[in-house]
């Protein structure tokens, strides 16, 4: 595939990102695919929501060790909010690498299982999202949760994988949203997700491997371009060698591709959860937390290397 780095479509927007955003050269953050600095602590959770049922969730919050309902680190919060979600015929114990990557940069996560783990309904997904967030609230208004007063109610990131992916593209969308950055990784573009797409004004970024078997980059460049408004900052990338089940946890990636069930890969798992998470912990970091030094990982030269050392065979983005 042609490598491409989508241009801006006029001066003005040139002098608005040369006049925005700052011109870094030195990068103060440690590399978005490392470890954050903090513990991670965790428990169980479900939730109710009609007419699909009952999710099953683990809520991961910053802690002052490792381990199940461990302290909570109050020394950061309140603590951003992100909702988790794997895809069709997954569990949210297969997908526990981005939760827990995320967590140990200071986020509060929760990631679900829907009830119905077999089905085309990307509805579903959309609504363990708004039911995820509701349950966070619930817990961080309980005096008797671990995370009792830690959350940013205020501040929520939404990322899903492929049928999680199209949920969370179709959440964001959805009316009354109140999501303020997403990442869909191998999103499926069911006909209720694209129904909602136009009506993303928060950022947005999706990812895909080359070698996806499941959800072609095609599909998701689709979505990109016809779907997400160009009045919203986006992002589309491609993971040279990536396929589909390498974005699940690598014990069961590996299982997987055993079986034969998609395409096979051209990196390992571990490259393509590195890939990944760079770019999805660099995004919550900048959108949501609005840290700068994480601007050069998506828009700048730690991204265009990433492009040029051929880790990325696509990388188009938009910054209205």
């Amino acid at each position: 595939m042609m490598k491409r780095k989508i241009a801006y479509v006029s001066c003005a927007m040139v002098l608005l990102l040369l006049f925005s955003f700052p011109q870094i050269t030195a990068l103060n953050a440690p590399p978005p695919d490392q470890p954050g600095p903090y513990h991670i602590g965790s428990y169980k959770a479900w939730y109710l929501v009609p007419p699909y049922g009952l999710y099953r969730a683990t809520i991961r919050y910053p802690a002052l060790h490792d381990g199940w309902l461990a302290p909570i680190n109050t020394t950061g919060a309140p603590y951003p909010e992100i909702v988790v979600a794997n895809g069709f015929a997954g569990s949210e114990w297969n997908i526990k690498w981005i939760p827990s990557h995320l967590t140990s940069y200071g986020y509060v996560t929760i990631c679900f299982t829907p009830p119905h783990k077999i089905s085309g309904d990307a509805t579903q997904w959309a609504s363990g999202f708004r039911g995820g967030f509701e349950a966070l609230q619930s817990q961080n208004s309980s005096r008797f949760s671990p995370i009792f007063g830690a959350i940013d109610t205020e501040t929520r990131g939404a990322i899903g994988l492929s049928m999680g992916g199209g949920g969370c593209v179709e959440a964001t969308g959805a009316s009354g949203a109140d999501i303020d950055a997403a990442v869909g990784l191998a999103p499926a573009s069911m006909p209720s997700v694209l129904a909602v797409a136009r009506n993303i004004t928060v950022p947005v970024q999706l990812q895909v491997g080359t070698n996806d078997g499941f959800v072609p980059p095609a599909s998701v460049l689709e979505l990109y371009t016809d779907f997400l408004s160009n009045n919203t900052v986006k992002e589309y990338l491609v993971i040279t060698g990536g396929n589909h089940v390498g974005f699940v946890d690598e014990f069961f990636a590996r299982f997987g591709q055993g079986l034969g069930i998609d395409n096979p890969p051209g990196i390992t798992v571990e490259q393509q959860h590195n890939i990944s998470r760079r770019y999805f912990t660099a995004w919550f970091q900048y959108h949501l937390r609005h840290l700068n030094e994480y601007y050069p990982y998506l828009f700048g030269d730690e991204a265009q290397h990433d492009l040029d050392e051929g880790l990325l065979s696509d990388l188009q983005y938009n910054i209205p």
